[in-house]
C-alpha cells in the first residue's frame, strides 16, 4: 500500500518537476504576489507600486506558506513545491481519512489520485485546493481523536483556523462535514455533548470571519444558469481532451453509481452524511455570495474527493479487486500522459516568451492588453503571464491580484490611479481597431494574443518584441527606461 502510494506520488507530481511554468490559469498571479510577500522589505522599487496589509482574511493558503519557503530558494521553486504539496495533500488525505474511518490500509482511496488534475486546479484555485487537502486531513483527525475529547478540541480547533485561512469555501466544506458527521448517532440524551465540542472548534474561524474585510464586502447573490449545476461536475474530469475526459467522467459515475446500487460499493455509515451535506451544499449554493463568484463550481471537486475517502468496495474476488485496480492505474497513467504532454509543449511556448522580460528594466509599469477569450483555462493560457515582470523586474503590472477584501498586496494610491486607467480588455479592442492610446503614467504595454492583422504603425511606441501570441511596446522614450 505504502510503495503504490510513493509510486503515484511521484508521477503525480512529475508534471510540476519537469516544467519551467506550470500552464495554469492565476499561477503567475499568484506567483508574482508571492514575490511582493517575498521581497517588498528590501526592494524600493516594489514599494512604490505595493504595500502588504496584513489581516485574517481567509483566503491566505499560498500566501502565508510559500514566502517562508522562499526564504531559502527561489520563489518559482517555491511556488511549485507548494503546488506539489497541495497535490500529495489532497491525495494522501483520502488515504488518511479512509484509514481512520474503516481502520485498515486499503488500495482504493488511491482512486484518489485520479482527481487531482481537475479544473480548479487549471483555473489556479490553490488557496481552496489547499484549504481542501487541509479539510481532509481535518475530518481524518476529528474522526481519529474520537475518543480523546482533550486533543479532539484542541486539534480540531487549530485545524479549523488553518483550513479558514487557506480558504472560506474549504473550510464551509470541513465545517458541514464536522457537524454531520456529529450529528449522525444524535439522540436527545446526546445531542448537547456530542455537537458541542464540533461547535466549539468553529468558533475561532468564525470570529476572525467576523473581524475580516471579507465580512465587510457588498452581498453579491445570484444563482447564473441553474441548469449548469448538471454540466458542472465534469469539471472534476476536464483537463485537455475533451472526449476522453467527458467519457472519463461519465463511465466512473455510472461505475460508481452501479456500485453504490448493486452493493460492490460502501458508504461508512457515519460519514456518508457528511458527503450528503456537501452535495446538498452544491446543490442549494448561489453561483455568487459576497465578493466570490464561482462558489459552487468548487464544490463537485470536495465532493469527489469526499467520496473516494469515505467509500470502500465490498468484500469481492481478488481477480476481480485487481482488473478494478488495473483499469484504474491505467486510466490514471493515461490522463497523466496527456497532461505532461500538454505542459512540456505549453513549457516549450513560454520559453519563447520570457525573453521579452529582459527589454524591460527595474521598476518599469507595464500595461497588458488581453482579449475577452484569455480568460480561459487550457492549453497555454496567458492572461496573467505578463505579471511575470513582477517578479523578473520589480515592475509594476496592474493586473496583478490586489483585492483588499481577497489579498494582503495592495495597490499604493499612485498604483491604484494607474490601474484604473488601463482596462486589459479596452487596450485589446483598441489594438484591434489601431487606436492604441500611449497611456500616461506606463513605460511599457504588453499585447496578449495580438489582434489579426496587428497594424505595427499603429503601435504608440517602439516594438521591442514580436510572437504570434505576444508584443512588447516601448511606449516613453528610452531615456526614461532607466528605472531604478
Amino acid at each position: 500500500m505504502l510503495a503504490w502510494l510513493a509510486v503515484l506520488s511521484a508521477i503525480a507530481i512529475l508534471p510540476i518537476v519537469v516544467v519551467r511554468l506550470p500552464p495554469i490559469l492565476d499561477y503567475p498571479n499568484h506567483m508574482a504576489r508571492m514575490h511582493v510577500l517575498s521581497a517588498l522589505d528590501h526592494a524600493p522599487a516594489l514599494a512604490r507600486y505595493y504595500v502588504v496589509a496584513w489581516s485574517p482574511i481567509p483566503d491566505l493558503g499560498a500566501d502565508i506558506v510559500v514566502p517562508v519557503i522562499a526564504a531559502v530558494m527561489p520563489v518559482e521553486d517555491a511556488m511549485r513545491l507548494f503546488l506539489g504539496l497541495v497535490l500529495l495533500g489532497l491525495a494522501t488525505g483520502c488515504v488518511a481519512l479512509h484509514r481512520v474511518a474503516f481502520q485498515r490500509w486499503s488500495l482504493w482511496p488511491l482512486t484518489g489520485f485520479l482527481l487531482l488534475y481537475n479544473r480548479m486546479l487549471l483555473w489556479g484555485f490553490l488557496n481552496y485546493l489547499a484549504g481542501l487537502a487541509l479539510a481532509l486531513w481535518g475530518l481524518a483527525a476529528w474522526v481519529a481523536l474520537e475518543r480523546k475529547p482533550v486533543w479532539r478540541l484542541i486539534v480540531g480547533s487549530a485545524l479549523a483556523t488553518a483550513i479558514y485561512l487557506a480558504h472560506l469555501a474549504a473550510f464551509g466544506c470541513y465545517a458541514l462535514a464536522v457537524l454531520a458527521y456529529s450529528c449522525a448517532p444524535l439522540n436527545r440524551r446526546r445531542a448537547g455533548r456530542v455537537l458541542l465540542p464540533a461547535v466549539t472548534t468553529l468558533v475561532p474561524p468564525a470570529a476572525m470571519f467576523l473581524t475580516s474585510p471579507t465580512s465587510g464586502a457588498p452581498i453579491g447573490f445570484g444563482y447564473g444558469n441553474i441548469l449548469r449545476k448538471l454540466d458542472l461536475p465534469v469539471s472534476i474530469f476536464d483537463n485537455y481532451w475533451r472526449p476522453f475526459d467527458a467519457t472519463t467522467f461519465a463511465a466512473l459515475l455510472i461505475a460508481v453509481i452501479l456500485g453504490l446500487w448493486r452493493g460492490g460499493i460502501g458508504l461508512h455509515p457515519r460519514l456518508r452524511w457528511s458527503l450528503i451535506a456537501v452535495i446538498a451544499a452544491y446543490v442549494a449554493l448561489p453561483s455568487r455570495l459576497l465578493s466570490a463568484s464561482g462558489i459552487d463550481h468548487r464544490l463537485p471537486v470536495a465532493v469527489a474527493f469526499l467520496l473516494v475517502a469515505v467509500s470502500d468496495w465490498q468484500p469481492i474476488g481478488h481477480r476481480r479487486r485487481r482488473m478494478i485496480a488495473g483499469a484504474l492505474l491505467l486510466l490514471f497513467l493515461i490522463r497523466m500522459a496527456v497532461i505532461g504532454h500538454v505542459w512540456l509543449r505549453a513549457d516549450r511556448q513560454y520559453e519563447a516568451l520570457l525573453p521579452a522580460f529582459d527589454r524591460i528594466p527595474n521598476g518599469a509599469t507595464l500595461a497588458v492588453a488581453a482579449p475577452a477569450a484569455a480568460v480561459q483555462a487550457g492549453g497555454a493560457p496567458l492572461l496573467h503571464f505578463p505579471t511575470l515582470a513582477v517578479i523578473k523586474r520589480d515592475a509594476f503590472v496592474p493586473t496583478l491580484f490586489a483585492d483588499k477584501l481577497q489579498q494582503p498586496v495592495h495597490f499604493t494610491d499612485a498604483a491604484l490611479k494607474l490601474a484604473s486607467e488601463a482596462q486589459p480588455e479596452m487596450l485589446w479592442k483598441s489594438a484591434a481597431a489601431g487606436t492604441l492610446p500611449r497611456l500616461s503614467g506606463y513605460d511599457y504595454l504588453m499585447i496578449l494574443d495580438p489582434p489579426h492583422p496587428f497594424e505595427r504603425n499603429t503601435a504608440p511606441g517602439a516594438i521591442l518584441f514580436v510572437s504570434p501570441r505576444l508584443i512588447l511596446i516601448r511606449l516613453t522614450a528610452p531615456q526614461a527606461d532607466s528605472k531604478q
